[in-house]
């Protein structure tokens, strides 16, 4: 069956939540995955994700039986198919052919941290602690010392121009083994490890460090150089893809500093000692720093911040610089491995247990194993550390499942409308189920899965409400055809939020806002000709900006700050009461504006409270909300003050100016209508209701006409006049 784009309008409008009835208050979203980064992102067993961005199924994994191992640092595939693992605490070299594991060698060392398989079919190990190469011939048999390094850890073995060569570790080293107990060092790292060699097509040897995470080249003159200094402080893997390009990853994280601690090997810090915490001084301890393979180190599930995991994975054209093609800030890549595909290499990291498929220009998730820590790739053969096992991959049917990552919608939302677009051949088979929750890590708040529902008759998320949202895909095919989904829809649509009012205030009696030529119901200012001419013209008309504040005496305005988190429009509403009852009366409602200037006059003198109701309703008219916030106490006054001559001489006005509900703001007098001269009060300052006033007068005649001003806080004016003795 395949479900295609020409279905689309007819399927949304037929699927519960229609786009056009989201053209006003909460949209409905759409979270579409149709890329490989999307698919990416969740879990996938026995699906891959492909590079151009589909779920297809992947070749089943069969677990090994017989894997009781500590861990395991090490794989090998020789020519028949056999893949040899080394493991520890116990020093064995493990064979798996078929489902099982068996015992090929026993060392004395304790752990088998490398091997190779050698031109003439042998196998060669590395052990650690105790640096040493042993080696076990084509048909088996007893491990026998083959070279002594000197160093602590054997970490890498490569065969390159008939000579083995070993990375060693404390110190960081590069040995060539030419035959039994014959070698020599050709090469010193400032490093304290050398973790990785590959030796490539042309014969030519490459190395990784770690502490300063350098990738090094040594060609067959045995000449060294630095090909590529990481940001990271370990090279963990090198490879090469089918076409002969190489290929390596960068490693860092909070356990591996300067020559101490190998970061990606999978081992646990020495026992007894508590690993150090990010941004410790790594200098002081570094002379006693060692690595403990005792047990596997797993990254943990979650890191952040400073010296946090972090990996990349570069590829190095030829004679082209360098190129980092993928990146994490929270896995570690263990081991690196060519795909099947050319241009390709897999990687396996920790700690979610992802095996990515990466090229240049693309990546993708290959598959998700749950024991968390995938560090060995060997030919058919994958290896995890956190829970050792070991898996083989199957030819015939498959089958597997996907699960998405978690879809964060912001806040609760309905779920709707359903939509995929693949293939899905007869012979297989696909099938999705839902689940959503209020938490963003999925637990037993959350809804149950819903059941499973064939892919063609998916038509509806069947999860309830929430926040989050996961699906989850099955696939089944019986191996002469492969499903394919290429593209997922999901609809949803937040719970309409209420509007927020941040603020609500009343500004200074008699001042209000207003535009020019407003069509609004708010006081605005009258525009008058050009007092300049006595003509008036037509000119460009200029943007109308914010409002002005501006002074009418009576008036009072209201301003305010409200917002509404779906971006809806708001209408508002004002209430009023006076101080006392809990009786509302409307004042105005419908203003788009955020302040409103209304006429006092009407109202008696006293203290009143004003509620602001903002609502979305205009864009949510079938499930509005609202929000308010009430002003404190505002004071009415429009009774202006009253004025009282205390004493008159010919040189001197005394008087009294009182309010019954304002503080005496202002007084000033004119002497026969000249300008008008300020006046303090006695007491140095004018803030209450009743202020004492002494205006002196010099050279003024007798008779002469004074008129006297006093404004209250609230703006009411009072005058009188007196004529000088």
């Amino acid at each position: 069956m395949r479900v295609g784009r020409a279905r689309a309008l007819s399927f949304w409008a037929a699927a519960g939540i229609c786009l056009a009835a989201a053209a006003a208050g909460s949209e409905t979203r759409i979270w579409v995955s149709d890329s490989a980064s999307d698919f990416s992102g969740g879990e996938a067993r026995g699906v891959s994700v492909t590079g151009d961005g589909g779920l297809v199924l992947s070749q089943n994994l069969q677990p090994v039986a017989g894997i009781s191992e500590a861990a395991i640092y090490a794989g090998a595939e020789a020519k028949d198919g056999t893949v040899y693992l080394g493991t520890g605490d116990s020093g064995r070299i493990l064979r798996v052919s078929g489902s099982r594991a068996e015992t090929a060698a026993t060392l004395s060392e304790k752990e088998v941290t490398a091997l190779v398989i050698g031109p003439d079919g042998a196998l060669y190990a590395g052990a650690s602690p105790g640096g040493k190469v042993y080696r076990i011939g084509p048909g088996g048999g007893k491990a026998e010392v083959y070279y002594e390094t000197g160093a602590k850890y054997v970490w890498a073995l490569a065969f390159s121009g008939g000579a083995l060569y070993a990375g060693t570790g404390l110190p960081g080293e590069i040995h060539r083994i030419t035959s039994a107990r014959k070698g020599e060092r050709v090469y010193a790292s400032s490093d304290g490890h050398v973790r990785s060699l590959y030796s490539d097509s042309q014969g030519r040897l490459w190395a990784g460090t770690a502490g300063s995470g350098l990738l090094l080249r040594v060609d067959r003159s045995g000449s060294v150089a630095t090909i590529y200094d990481s940001s990271k402080m370990e090279i963990s893997s090198i490879t090469a893809s089918a076409d002969g390009r190489i290929w390596a990853a960068a490693v860092s994280g909070d356990g591996g500093a300067g020559g101490g601690e190998s970061i990606a090997a999978p081992v646990a810090l020495p026992t007894g000692k508590p690993p150090r915490a990010a941004g410790e001084d790594d200098d002081k301890d570094k002379a006693e720093v060692t690595v403990s393979v005792s047990s596997p180190r797993v990254a943990p599930s979650r890191s952040g911040g400073k010296g946090a995991y972090s990996s990349e994975v570069i590829v190095l054209p030829e004679d082209e610089p360098p190129r980092s093609v993928w990146s994490s800030s929270e896995e570690l890549v263990f081991a690196l491995e060519p795909a099947e595909a050319r241009g390709e290499v897999l990687a396996a990291t920790g700690p979610n247990g992802k095996l990515y498929r990466v090229g240049n220009g693309h990546w993708s998730l290959d598959r998700t194993l749950d024991e968390k820590q995938v560090t060995v790739l060997a030919g058919s053969a994958i290896a995890t550390n956190g829970s050792c096992a070991v898996y083989k991959q199957l030819e015939g049917g498959r089958k597997g499942e996907y699960v998405s990552p978690v879809k964060d919608t912001g806040r609760t939302s309905r779920f709707g409308a359903f939509r995929w677009e693949g293939d899905v051949p007869s012979g297989t088979e696909a099938q999705f189920a839902f689940r959503s929750g209020e938490s963003q890590t999925p637990d037993s708040t959350w809804s149950r899965w819903s059941a499973w529902s064939d892919a063609a008759d998916t038509r509806q998320v069947a999860a309830p409400p929430g926040r989050f949202l996961q699906w989850k895909l099955r696939l089944e095919a019986d191996g002469k055809s492969q499903p394919v989904i290429r593209r997922v829809e999901t609809a949803y649509r937040n719970r309409n939020a209420a509007p927020d009012v941040e603020s609500v205030s009343a500004m200074a009696a008699a001042e209000v806002l207003a535009r020019a030529a407003s069509g609004s119901t708010n006081v605005f200012e009258t525009q008058a000709p050009d007092e300049k001419g006595i003509f008036t013209g037509l000119e460009e008309s200029k943007a109308e900006g914010g409002p002005r504040k501006l002074l009418r005496k009576g008036y009072r305005t209201l301003t305010w700050r409200a917002s509404d988190r779906d971006g809806d429009s708001l209408t508002y509403e004002i209430r009023v009461r006076p101080v006392g009852s809990d009786r509302w009366m409307l004042l105005r409602k419908g203003i788009k504006e955020t302040f409103y200037a209304f006429d006092t006059t009407s109202l008696p003198d006293g203290e009143y409270v004003f509620r602001l109701i903002a609502s979305d309703a205009e864009a949510n008219a079938d499930d509005p909300k609202s929000a308010e916030k009430d002003t404190p106490p505002v004071r009415i006054d429009n009774t202006p003050p009253a004025i009282r001559r205390l004493s008159l001489t010919p040189g001197t006005l005394r008087f009294e100016a009182s309010d019954a509900a304002s503080p005496i703001l202002e007084a000033e007098y004119s002497v026969d209508a000249k300008e008008w001269v300020h006046l303090e009060p006695e007491d140095g300052l004018a803030d209450s209701p009743t202020e004492v006033y002494t205006a002196r007068f010099e050279n003024a005649p007798r008779g002469a006409y004074v008129l006297v001003r006093v404004t209250d806080a609230s703006r009411n004016v009072a005058s009188a006049s007196f004529v000088l003795p």
